[in-house]
């Protein structure tokens, strides 16, 4: 997919991580252009609502109003028309594919989906449909001449029939969807179980339902044929939600819908472009995304993102098959715990008491759980690193709001995190490197949050939110006059914490 001539102009830029300097003039990249197919990603999963008929086929996301025109192909048909002969009948699907770009005048989205495999297709009175459990099975079965239920969980492979339930351990439960699987198990009795999956176009018409697998068990209670289904691994993608792009010339957002919809917008001096489109990815460490339109206009433009905590890195531009790739990351888009606020906000009148905040001697097990979710959500492990923490109150909203500095520190200071206060726990605000202790709560406001002074080098920089977090490099922090900025509210008021919690339990 691809972002704006505006986002894909060169000069591109990278910032030098410098604090005591201005802003560094944009530095031009090399790219190495070449054509190239859109990417593809295959293997992920979906599931809804599928309408098929006179030549149209549509699907509708579960849990979202987001439909899709579909490439109704005649595997995909005769499929359908064996569970239903009404045309446009919804019925429940569960298959693998991907979004696509389309060259169809007609489809305004710009995309559709493409239907590679179907797992599981059923008349919606007969499945549980999106209530459906999908990540609690590696394989499931069933048969009904005789009666007979298969569930493999991990290691385990659990058997049911009308006269008995058994239990048996799996010596290799390593599911492959496309090929035929021969899973071999026994139980504690020593008796052995033999499982063949294999692709297939399994279909139980008595009960209007159609399953993308064959399974044959062997036991010693005899043979039993039916269909199967794979379930869906948990990938903790976490990708939903805002972006937040800063140069000196341009601000760009990036909003990632749990509809898989996006929705990109870019500001410069005298110009704002909104694109939309679509996003894709089967791994936690890589993203695509697609834009398809512009305005009125119809787009096909691809980003491809890897992930790396917080931030997803722009790796190429695709525009039109044509490819810019860079040799390293120079569009950096930090994940922000709210979308950027445009309208100006109102200015909370704030009376200070002359306090030093020290971290307690204890651990607040609140923010440990606070900081250890920050590491998990965001797949990386915090290891052996620690922290310690105070609480302030930065928004004024009456709850105190959580500062932590984890022991990731040098001379230029210390890796900190912000997390807002709620009713019950805390939830991410901002991550801020190289921040030295003690902090000042400054006079000036944001977006309803206190501007923070820190001290590098005999210097003072005053940190502004910004309506979605406080600077994230110390290159945008900005000199200020401490003596017309502070409160007498200091934060960390004896420096950097001498003593540290573990992060993990």
């Amino acid at each position: 997919m691809r972002l704006s001539l505006l986002l894909l102009s060169i000069p591109l830029f990278f910032t030098a991580a410098c604090s005591n300097t201005p802003p560094p003039a944009e530095i031009k990249v090399s790219p190495v252009i070449v054509k190239e197919d859109f990417s593809k990603i295959l293997d992920s999963n979906f599931r809804g609502q599928l309408s098929l008929g006179d030549g149209k086929a549509y699907f509708k996301m579960c849990a979202t109003d987001q439909e899709f025109a579909v490439d109704g192909k005649a595997a995909l048909r005769n499929i359908y028309e064996q569970l239903t002969s009404t045309k446009l009948t919804p019925v429940y699907i569960e298959f693998s594919g991907e979004i696509v770009f389309t060259e169809s005048v007609s489809n305004k989205q710009g995309a559709l989906m493409r239907i590679d495999r179907v797992h599981h297709m059923a008349l919606p009175k007969i499945s549980l449909q999106c209530e459906k459990p999908i990540n609690n099975f590696q394989f499931k079965a069933k048969g009904d001449e005789p009666y007979w239920r298969l569930n493999i969980s991990g290691q385990k492979l659990f058997f049911a029939t009308k006269a008995r339930n058994q239990v048996y351990q799996v010596q290799d439960a390593n599911f492959k969807t496309t090929q035929i699987n021969h899973v071999k198990s026994s139980n504690n009795e020593g008796q052995r179980l033999n499982l063949t999956i294999q692709p297939d176009n399994c279909y139980d018409l008595k009960n209007k339902e159609y399953w993308g697998y064959s399974a044959k068990v062997d036991s010693v209670w005899g043979e039993f044929t039916g269909c199967g289904e794979p379930g869906w691994p948990i990938i903790e993608q976490n990708y939903s939600g805002y972006y937040l792009y800063k140069s000196p010339s341009k601000t760009a957002n990036l909003t990632l819908n749990e509809n898989y919809t996006v929705e990109y917008k870019e500001k410069t001096a005298d110009k704002t472009v909104i694109k939309t489109g679509f996003w894709k990815t089967n791994s936690p460490e890589s993203l695509v995304v697609m834009l398809t339109r512009q305005e009125n206009k119809t787009i096909r433009e691809e980003l491809v993102f890897n992930r790396q905590d917080l931030t997803l890195n722009a790796l190429s531009i695709n525009k039109n098959n044509i490819v810019t790739h860079f040799d390293r990351a120079v569009l950096p888009f930090h994940k922000m715990n709210a979308k950027e606020r445009e309208a100006t906000i109102n200015r909370i009148e704030r009376e200070f008491t002359a306090q030093d905040i020290i971290p307690e001697e204890d651990i607040d097990i609140e923010i440990q759980n606070a900081v250890n979710q920050y590491f998990k959500i965001h797949r990386t492990d915090p290891k052996k690193t620690q922290f310690n923490a105070v609480k302030y109150d930065l928004n004024g909203d009456g709850i105190k709001d959580a500062l932590v500095l984890l022991d990731w520190c040098s001379e230029n200071g210390c890796e900190m995190l912000i997390f807002e206060g709620l009713d019950s726990g805390y939830r991410f605000s901002s991550r801020i490197s190289r921040v030295n202790a003690p902090i000042i709560v400054a006079q000036t406001q944001h977006y309803l949050w206190q501007s923070l002074l820190i001290e590098k080098n005999g210097q003072s920089f005053k940190l502004d939110f910004d309506g979605i977090s406080y600077p994230i490099h110390s290159r945008d922090f900005k000199e200020t006059n401490k003596e017309d900025e502070a409160t007498q509210v200091i934060l960390f008021s004896q420096g950097i914490p001498e003593k540290w919690f573990p992060i993990k339990r």
